[in-house]
This record gives structure tokens, C-alpha cells and sequence, in this order.
């Protein structure tokens, strides 16, 4: 807020951008403004340019010529004008989304670049034009760059928002201009310009360049790999690079998002406030239970989200109007994999995978880890011989952690008669897959043998196998001894470790022919081969395809979306992708025909499984149930699945 020292106002330029907002939205009845009144709006911002520059009067304001110069895009609010959807000249007020840019590009700033998915038309390209032309007019020596995917969005670009604003910008806050031709800006005594190109392998390699905007990069005929190797060379160390588009599938796009280089962020369709409507038709349509299945669950979820009548209302409407329905998730995403699906390549049934990715993206499971100790425990024969050795875990303790390698979904469920003595516990497998690389991951899903509901997952990336194989084994034991079935592929260590060493008798085994003794053995542990791979996947698409909401984890929703049948046939994570989590939780589902299906009854007088392994505590590590009851939620912890003018007669900007 502006405040008084004497009798005279110390405004800020955030005051001042308040107040034009202020009369735009409200006019100035006492002198019988209306609201909206562009004439009125030059005036305001013409009281701003001489309350910040000075006059015959006055000099310039020191404080307020260096925040500009600190925040050249402050400019943006201040004076700029735009034309509207409706091809009408207006202030220049950003929208949520380019407010909520601006913040994270003023706590940023440069040198990291940003990488924008967006939803169609949120404005991106004109409030990131505008912040380099508020450099250009503002900084020494700032050097500009845009590209975009064709020469008439270069044009578009160019003509329609830079050149626009600089036409209707305040003659004094116009620099020196030596030239202003079709592409370029170039303000001689600043040393200052800013530029449109069309994307190509060698634009822009003999520049030094402060400020570089990839307009609809998803979509341009280069190769992003070639601009980094020539235009992001000539970029300063403190360079502001903005990668933005809509999705165009799995190109790469989505190899640099998933690369982790870039400040990524994704902006939804909902945040342009145009995109509402009160034609109720089609909406109306979906609540009632008529016509598309899809649509109407995405209502159902749109407004479990928080959005109001009038947006879901111009979402159907937008969608009944898509010949190829699909196009809707690329152009309006409500979640960047939704923006990135390659329609027909996922293995699985990718509109419930993203309705359930939806449904659960704002849950937050427990993260964690276990602490224990490990004693050793020599094995003698009758004659008192050490013959071997045994370990044991004790003091087992789930510790939460930030960032920690497992994700409880679902407490560990019993049932208690009315004392509160536990009678019965539910039963559990756990499947894992093990790091083949040092790019791969260790994982594990622990799956509930009677919903077949996931109840808690395994993620990481470089662990030592043994303290991996000692994480599986005390979340098997916390999930009432669940059958551990672990892929054996790249390495045995961890299977043999839990089965050998720790003596774990819930062990999934499989059967292998021996040739040498020409019979048939049981193994423990997984093999995915390639006859028993395809058998798993297919197990797991019908699961998913029973109980879309069997899964509750994020990033398991992420590569089951991202595992796609490749042209050789082979059924796999996108290139640059993971499918760790995909594979465990197959396996999960496959090895589930060995374990019981039913509550597993406890001797009522005690329950020993809590006392040896958890000293006894049974607080927050279990759900409890009245005996008899319903099973109740999904996760046990309350997420239910299931169900330019002079001043004339006004004055000092004090007036304004």
C-alpha cells in the first residue's frame, strides 16, 4: 500500500498497478468515469509515466525508476495494453497462470531453464513476449530471441504482441529506436533488441543472447537436440531459457521434462478465466447418466476437484464438440501425463488410469523407512559343531521420512472383538523387482490377497541388496507375513538372503525343470522370461481392467500410462522411461495364488506376530476393525475409493 510521509503519498510501482487495476474495474464515478474506459486508462497511466519520470515540475523518482529497472516486467501491469479475444484494446492484467509464472520466475531467475505444458491459450506466449520487451526497453545491452515453429506464428508473434504493445506504449517510456523492421527491435542507446525466428539447427549460433523463448517447442522441425548444441551455446551463463508448448506425445518434449534439467511446470486449462460458460447442455447431459461414459466420470472428478459449474459446463461443451474425443486431453490437460498419452500405445486402459491418476493425484501417503537391528545367531548340530549361521532382525521400528523408500498406502489390516484383541489378520503378498542397471530401480508392491488392492510400495534407485532384501522382509512382516515373491533375473542375493540367512518361510516358489536329475524342483523367487513376462502383464491389464482403482500410487499410475507396445511387439516403458514399479506389482498379482484369500484367524488369548517383531506396539502400524464389520476404506485413513493523453482536468497521479 502506498503511505504518507507529510502530506504527499510514497507509492511503489505495485501501488501503482493496484490503482489502474482499481479504475479500470470500478472507473471513477465521482467524475463520471465508467468502468472499462480505455480513454481513462491512458490517462492513468500517462499520471503513473510522470509520477514515475518527473515532469517540468519535478524531477524523476529514484526509487521508482529502480524497481523498474530491477523489474523491468513490472511494466507489464503498469502500461502496457493488449488486445483482447474480443479485439479490444485493454490493459495488459495478467491471468492466474501468468502470475503464477512471473512468481516462480522472479525466485528463480535465469540460468536454469523452464520447461512450460500448458493447456491451449493460456497466454503464455504474449506474457513472456512482453517480459522481453519490457527488458528490451528497459535493460543495456539485452539480447532477445523467439522462435517458434512456423513463419506465420514467428509474424503472429512479432506483429500481434511485441509490435502492438510497442505501438500503443507511452511515448516516454520508449527507448531510441535505430530500427524497427518485420522481425526485429533494436534500440540503438541502450544497445538493446529482441527477435523472432522460425526454428532451425543454426538460428541464432553467432548471437550472445540474455533471454531465449521456445514458442510450441513440441512442435518444431528441428530437433531440440540440435538448438542446445548451437543457439543454447550462445546463451550467458545467467540466460532465461523457456522451453513452452502444448504436448505432442512422446517426443522430445517429454524426454526433456522427464529429464529432471529444467524448472518444470504444468499450467491447467481451468486457470484462463474465459474458459467458462453457462450454456449447462451438455453438462446437464453427463449428470443425468446420458451419453459418454468417460465424460461423465471426468465431471464427477472435475468437480471433486474444486471447479465450478460454469467451467466444467464449457469442459463438455468443448468436448462435445472434438470429432476425435481424444484430442481434448492434449489440448486442455488436467495433468501433464494426461498432456503427453500417445493414444493406442499404452498396454493399458489409459482413460481409467487417468481418471484414477486424478483421483489420487492430491493424496499424500506415509513415507518412510525401517530402523532395526540385526543379531546373528551361530546353528550347531546335536554334537555342539557351528555348522552355520542365521540372522535375525529385532527392534523393527517404520520410521517416517521424507523422501524415505517406502509409500504406505493402507495400514495393515485386522479385525478386534469387542475387548480390542486382534482375531484375525488380512492376508498379503510382496512383489519385487530388482535394479538390472544403476538407471533402474529396486521396487516392491505389497498387494492385498483379498481386494488386490495395493496397500504399500518399494522405490529406489541405488541401494546395497542386502539392506534392500532387509526393507522387503520387515514390510513383509509388518503386512502379517506376507508371501514375498522377488524377481531373480539380474541377481538371486536378495531372495536368498530372506529365504537363507533370515530363515522367511512365506518364500513364493516356482517350478524348474533339472535336467541333470531330469525332474522338476522348486526355486524361490520370480523369473521374467520372455514366456512368463507377457503372462504377467496380460494378468496384471485384466486386474487393472476389474479395478481401475486398485492402485493408489502416483508414480505406478505414471509408468502404467508410459508403457506402451514398441513396433517389435515387445511391451515396455517409452524410451527414456522406467516400467520397476509395473513389473513389481505384475508380479504381485501373479504370485498371489499362493497365499490365502481369507482373514487369517489369531489365537485369541495372544497375538505373537506384534510382540516379537515390533516389540508389541500396534499404534499407528495396523487398521482395526470390530469383528464382523466391514472391511471399510480403501487406504485406512478416510480416502474412500470405493464408494498516451496529457492529464487534461485531473490533476497529480494523487488524483488519478
Amino acid at each position: 500500500m502506498a503511505v504518507k510521509t507529510g502530506n504527499a503519498r510514497v507509492w511503489t510501482i505495485p501501488d501503482m498497478i493496484a490503482k489502474r487495476k482499481q479504475r479500470w474495474e470500478q472507473g471513477y464515478p465521482e467524475k463520471g468515469i465508467q468502468p472499462h474506459d480505455i480513454a481513462y486508462d491512458e490517462v492513468v497511466v500517462d499520471a503513473a509515466v510522470r509520477e514515475i519520470l518527473g515532469d517540468t515540475h519535478t524531477p524523476p523518482n529514484a526509487a521508482l525508476v529502480a524497481e523498474l529497472n530491477e523489474r523491468p516486467h513490472l511494466l507489464i501491469e503498469l502500461a502496457f495494453t493488449v488486445v483482447d479475444k474480443n479485439r479490444q484494446t485493454v490493459p495488459f492484467f495478467l491471468n492466474e497462470a501468468q502470475k503464477e509464472f512471473i512468481r516462480i520466475y522472479e525466485e528463480h531467475g535465469g540460468g536454469v531453464p523452464y520447461l512450460i505444458l500448458k493447456g491451449r491459450q493460456l497466454g503464455f506466449t504474449t506474457v513472456i513476449t512482453a517480459i522481453q520487451y519490457a527488458n528490451a526497453i528497459k535493460l543495456r545491452n539485452f539480447s532477445g530471441l523467439t522462435l517458434a515453429d512456423t513463419a506465420e506464428n514467428v509474424s503472429a508473434i512479432f506483429n500481434d504482441k511485441a509490435r502492438s504493445m510497442h505501438q500503443r506504449l507511452h511515448p516516454r517510456l520508449k527507448p531510441s529506436e535505430k530500427y524497427n523492421s518485420k522481425r526485429e527491435l533494436y534500440f540503438d542507446k541502450l544497445g538493446s533488441s529482441w527477435r523472432t525466428a522460425v526454428a532451425t539447427a543454426d538460428v541464432g549460433r553467432s548471437k550472445t543472447l540474455n533471454f531465449v523463448h521456445l514458442s510450441e517447442a513440441a512442435f518444431f522441425s528441428c530437433t531440440l537436440g540440435d538448438l542446445q548444441a548451437g543457439l543454447l551455446q550462445a546463451c550467458t551463463a545467467d540466460a532465461v531459457v523457456i522451453y513452452e508448448s502444448t504436448a505432442n506425445g512422446f517426443g522430445e518434449f517429454k524426454e526433456l521434462w522427464d529429464s529432471g534439467t529444467c524448472i518444470n511446470l504444468f499450467f491447467a486449462w481451468w486457470l484462463a478465466p474465459e474458459y467458462r460458460s453457462t450454456d449447462y447442455g451438455e453438462l446437464e447431459r453427463a449428470e443425468r447418466g446420458e451419453g459418454d461414459a468417460w465424460l461423465i466420470e471426468r465431471v464427477r472428478l472435475l468437480f471433486e476437484m474444486g471447479l465450478d459449474r460454469r467451467q466444467v459446463a464449457w469442459y463438455c461443451k468443448k468436448y462435445a464438440g472434438y470429432l476425435d474425443k481424444s484430442l481434448i486431453r492434449q489440448e486442455y490437460p488436467c495433468t501433464p501425463e494426461e498432456a503427453f498419452i500417445a493414444s493406442g500405445d499404452c498396454v493399458f486402459d489409459v482413460e481409467a488410469l487417468t481418471q484414477q491418476l486424478l483421483r489420487v493425484g492430491a493424496l499424500r501417503p506415509r513415507v518412510g523407512e525401517f530402523v532395526y537391528r540385526r543379531i546373528k545367531t551361530q546353528i550347531k548340530d546335536a554334537r555342539g559343531e557351528v555348522i552355520g549361521e542365521e540372522w535375525e532382525l529385532c527392534d523393527v521400528e517404520f520410521v517416517d521420512k521424507p523422501g524415505g523408500l517406502i509409500r504406505i498406502h493402507e495400514e495393515p489390516l485386522v479385525k478386534t472383538d469387542k475387548q480390542g484383541h486382534v482375531t484375525h489378520r488380512a492376508p498379503y503378498v510382496l512383489g519385487g523387482d530388482t535394479a538390472g542397471t544403476g538407471e533402474d530401480y529396486f521396487t516392491g508392491k505389497i498387494v492385498s490377497n483379498m481386494t488386490g488392492r495395493t496397500a504399500a510400495t518399494v522405490q529406489i534407485q541405488r541401494i546395497d541388496e542386502d539392506v534392500y532384501a532387509e526393507q522387503m522382509l520387515c514390510l513383509a512382516r509388518m503386512y502379517h507375513d506376507a508371501l514375498i515373491g522377488i524377481e531373480t533375473n539380474y541377481s538371486r542375493q536378495p531372495m536368498r538372503l530372506i529365504a537363507q540367512e533370515y530363515r522367511y518361510p512365506k518364500i513364493y516358489m516356482r517350478e524348474r525343470f533339472d535336467k541333470t536329475y531330469n525332474e522338476t524342483a522348486q526355486v524361490p523367487g520370480f523369473e521374467t522370461t520372455p514366456t512368463t513376462r507377457p503372462i504377467i502383464i496380460a494378468g496384471l491389464v485384466r486386474a487393472l481392467r476389474e479395478d481401475p482403482a486398485m492402485e493408489p500410487d502416483v508414480p505406478t499410475l505414471k509408468e502404467l500410462l508410459t508403457f506402451v507396445k514398441k513396433e517389435n511387439g515387445r511391451q515396455e516403458a517409452v524410451e527414456g522411461g522406467h516400467d520397476d514399479l509395473v513389473l513389481a506389482l505384475a508380479i504381485a498379482h501373479q504370485i498371489r495364488g499362493q497365499q490365502v484369500t481369507d482373514w487369517m484367524a489369531v489365537e485369541p488369548e495372544r497375538d505373537p506376530f506384534y510382540e516379537k517383531y515390533f516389540g508389541g506396539n500396534r499404534g499407528g502400524n495396523m487398521a482395526y476393525f470390530d469383528d464382523g464389520a466391514d472391511v471399510g476404506s480403501y487406504d485406512g485413513g478416510g480416502n474412500d475409493y470405493g464408494s498516451g493523453g496529457g492529464l487534461g482536468d485531473y490533476g497529480g497521479w494523487d488524483d488519478i
